[in-house]
């Protein structure tokens, strides 16, 4: 699997296809039983920090800490990629992104509905700028409104250099967002254009 500098590839496959294994194994969360692989160039266990410090990760869960204010969610996010880029930068970044998806800041992380929580995410995955976006699942909980919305976002990031891999099961939002696309099954690449 390989995915070039500035594309939007989609990674498609059935639930249980292993597309959120293969992310986690990328992103350094689980090891690999075989095989090695690089992201920038790096390799995923040897310079698993430094890769992470130039990614926006969105897992298909969102999950918080229990009792956060959606606010404290993300200023928490915006301070683990301090390294990467400057707090403030990051916190009015989300502000915006907050305003374009609609997301009222004040409500605890209890109270969240699935789409809201899916918009939390968003917004941390994105507030810092990364050079790459690994999208899991990322559409799913939101209506039609804020999917818009969120592949407006997309596109922007794109346009500004950055490279989306977004994973789905949704084959009418892979060939219409994205450049490329690889489809898995059962753990194994059966196409890739």
């Amino acid at each position: 699997l390989k995915v070039r500098e500035g594309d939007i590839f989609g990674f498609i496959g059935p639930n249980g296809a292993g597309k959120s294994t293969t992310i986690r194994i990328l992103l350094g969360l689980i090891s690999a039983t075989s095989g090695s692989g690089t992201v920038f160039g790096r390799d995923i266990v040897k310079d698993k920090e430094r890769i992470l410090e130039d990614i926006g990760y969105m897992p298909s869960e969102a999950m918080f800490y229990s009792g956060m204010k959606v606010w404290d969610i993300i200023k928490f996010s915006a301070e683990l990629h301090k390294k990467h880029r400057a707090v403030e930068d990051s916190l009015r970044e989300a502000r915006d992104i907050c305003e374009r998806l609609e997301l009222d800041t004040s409500k605890k992380s209890d109270e969240l509905s699935l789409g809201n929580r899916k918009k939390v995410s968003v917004v941390c995955a994105m507030q810092h700028k990364p050079k790459l976006y690994i999208l899991d699942e990322p559409t799913s909980g939101l209506d039609p409104l804020m999917q818009k919305e969120f592949f407006s976002l997309i596109r922007e990031r794109n346009k500004e250099g950055a490279t989306i891999f977004l994973s789905s099961h949704i084959l009418s939002e892979i060939q219409r967002y994205c450049n490329y696309a690889a489809i898995i099954r059962e753990g194994k690449i059966i196409v890739r254009d």
